[in-house]
């Protein structure tokens, strides 16, 4: 579309992507915001810790969906040992990112906005305002927010503010005063965990570091020779339930185990069908796939690195950290400390220990209102956005607009990443938001394609079931 212009709200991976997918297909001006000034690292690549490494291996973190080998050969030319199964730095992949920006920031298509926008006005020209004050006029505006962050557990009642309490494990100085020897406290077993894990090692710490959740599963480890994905065996039409989603997968492990396989190939070859088998279960089976199966699903589909597990089970061997099956039951300040009361799975009594920090590790809201920036608050207040029916993410039609109070889908404002977790579930990692940013940048470049994948603006007088 000549002289379109596109507001981008996000500078992470998704909103760093589009918008070079934006400048690479010719249009006229692409505004990138970012409130903290993270340009193309966002809370994923931003660490500044060199031992957090990326849970995919090199081979297949290309920001390219077309050029699959574009981060292998680019991080060769950096490291000539490095090879497919390389599970390269997070930094390291930061600065990657950065190189994309970079070029279309210097051939002026892209232009940096340090400032969070709060609210999206108008109808046919959209207005962007800027916390800051400023307002900007954009023909299209895409949301490319990123993961909500964490919700406080029930039971914890500490405040944020406190200093041995943090509600946000990415905000910054979540271990900083810590002493090497107090005790920790992870409320969750999952990827983040296992991130402050490896930080709190990397810094020295030597204390005792308890991590519970529910199910107590921590991520399971990536295996070098694991085989190449293995395509499920999908039963005429999609499985409809979870129990039978359940099922087909478990039949397939067993067999491909009895064969001498090893399940990680099953899990992977679901990948190219998840969101179609995610899409095929009604709103009753989606909420019963959340209760009962999404953290061990989580735990074996979001895999981390062989060197990364090495490093935690060796924590586990010599008793520096335990992972615990269980229910907190509260957490008060007590004595200068953090006292936590928690419930093990299958016990009746109650434990509690007193940590120096309590970090809260429970991984992205499942409520896309909990903790939401002004912009969304916003756009949800006005109707002009929607969540979707389980609280998920937004409310959005295929093409990834939003779709408004009265069932409408937008002709201007589009969404893309964790904000479409309702539509697609899996919908946060490089493989599937590489393809989402350029199919995106593509439709909002030639407007045709947007009505061939969407039939134009829809009405949906109620949200799916």
């Amino acid at each position: 579309m000549e002289g379109l212009s596109v507001g981008i709200v996000g500078g992470g991976f998704s909103g760093t992507m589009t918008a070079f997918h934006l400048a690479r297909a010719g249009a006229a001006r692409v505004l990138l915001f970012e409130k903290e000034g993270r340009f193309a690292r966002g809370a994923a690549y931003g660490s500044r810790c060199e031992r957090h490494l990326l849970n995919v291996p090199a081979g297949n973190m290309s920001a390219l969906p077309d050029e699959r080998s574009h981060f292998l050969d680019w991080l060769q030319r950096r490291d000539p040992s490095a090879g497919p199964g390389t599970f390269a730095p997070r930094m390291v992949y930061g600065e990657y990112l950065d190189e994309f920006l970079a070029a279309a920031v210097e051939r002026g298509a892209v232009e940096l906005v340090r400032d969070e926008v709060v609210d999206v006005e108008g109808d046919a020209r959209r207005v962007l305002r800027a916390a800051g004050g400023r307002r900007f006029d954009v023909d299209r505006v895409v949301l490319a927010l990123g993961n909500p962050p964490p919700s406080v557990p029930a039971g914890v009642t500490v405040s944020g503010g406190s200093r041995g309490f943090v509600a946000n494990p990415w905000s910054p100085g979540a271990l900083d005063g810590l002493g090497e020897d107090e005790p920790i406290l992870l409320i969750g077993a999952g990827l983040t965990a296992v991130d402050v894990v490896v930080e709190a090692l990397a810094r020295g710490h030597r204390g005792r570091i308890v991590a519970i959740s529910r199910h107590g599963l921590l991520p399971q480890p990536h295996r070098p020779g694991a085989g190449p994905p293995r395509p499920p065996s999908l039963p005429a039409g999609q499985p409809t339930t979870a129990r039978s989603l359940l099922r087909m997968i478990r039949s397939d492990v067993d067999r491909h185990q009895a064969e001498g396989g090893d399940w990680r190939a099953v899990v992977d070859g679901l990948r190219p069908c998840t969101q179609d088998l995610w899409r095929a279960l009604g709103r009753d089976e989606r909420l019963r796939f959340l209760r009962h199966l999404a953290s061990r699903w989580d735990a074996r589909r979001h895999r981390i690195a062989p060197e990364i597990d090495r490093k935690i089970t060796e924590a586990m061997d010599d008793g520096r950290l335990e992972v615990v099956a269980g229910r907190i039951a509260r957490i008060v300040e007590k004595g200068g400390g953090l006292a936590a009361s928690w419930t093990r799975r299958g016990r009746r009594e109650a434990e509690e220990w007193t940590f120096a920090r309590v970090i809260n590790c429970t991984g992205p809201a499942r409520d896309v209102r909990a903790g939401a920036p002004a912009l969304i608050r916003s756009l949800l207040d006005r109707g002009v956005a929607r969540p979707g029916p389980l609280l998920l993410g937004l409310d959005v039609a295929p093409s990834g607009a939003l779709i408004d109070a009265r069932g409408v889908a937008s002709d201007s404002v589009f969404a893309v990443g964790p904000m479409l977790k309702e539509d697609l579930w899996e919908t946060t990692a490089v493989p599937e938001l590489r393809s989402q940013a350029r199919d995106l940048a593509a439709r909002l470049v030639d407007p045709t394609r947007e009505r061939e994948t969407d039939g134009g603006s829809r009405r949906r007088s109620d949200p799916p079931s």
